[in-house]
């Protein structure tokens, strides 16, 4: 934990749906390669199912979706107009990335020690650690998923 605190902020962005949408499908895969040998009759009979919402929110009232922006995070998985899973309930720690407020920008960084003081830092080398001593951090929340569409 840092030496100075982390503020939550009150600001919420849009909170998430409700946990009652639809299930969908979800097949179970086996083998290194995905399919392989024959497959068993029985497995026609499986009903499998995949409820993002309740895989994803774990606190539905203390989480909202933001879309990401710009190309700080890339060499972290996360890349502008990519769907964020944010929780407002997690304790931040080391290595979690959050969403926070820093000197009135709001950012997406990683959460780290940088020579042995805690910083905001980027995966992008073109941004430097953002020490967090002295300054009006709010956070957000910590990033539990990202959402990444691969179609536009």
């Amino acid at each position: 934990m840092p030496s100075q605190p982390i503020h939550l902020a009150t600001t919420v962005v849009a909170t998430a749906l409700p946990l009652t949408s639809q299930p969908l499908p979800f097949p179970l895969l086996t083998g290194r390669a995905g399919f392989s040998g024959f497959p068993s009759p029985a497995q026609d009979y499986e009903p499998r199912t995949l409820a993002l919402n309740a895989r994803l929110i774990k606190h539905p009232t203390q989480t909202f979706y933001l879309a990401a922006t710009g190309d700080s995070m890339e060499g972290w998985g996360i890349f502008d107009g990519d769907l964020l899973v944010v929780d407002r309930s997690v304790t931040p720690r080391l290595g979690h990335i959050l969403v926070a407020m820093l000197d009135e920008e709001v950012l997406i960084k990683r959460y780290a020690l940088h020579r042995g003081t805690p910083h905001l830092c980027s995966a992008h080398p073109h941004y430097p650690p953002l020490p967090l001593e002295g300054t009006d951090c709010q956070l957000w929340g910590v990033v539990r998923a990202v959402i990444h569409e691969y179609l536009p």
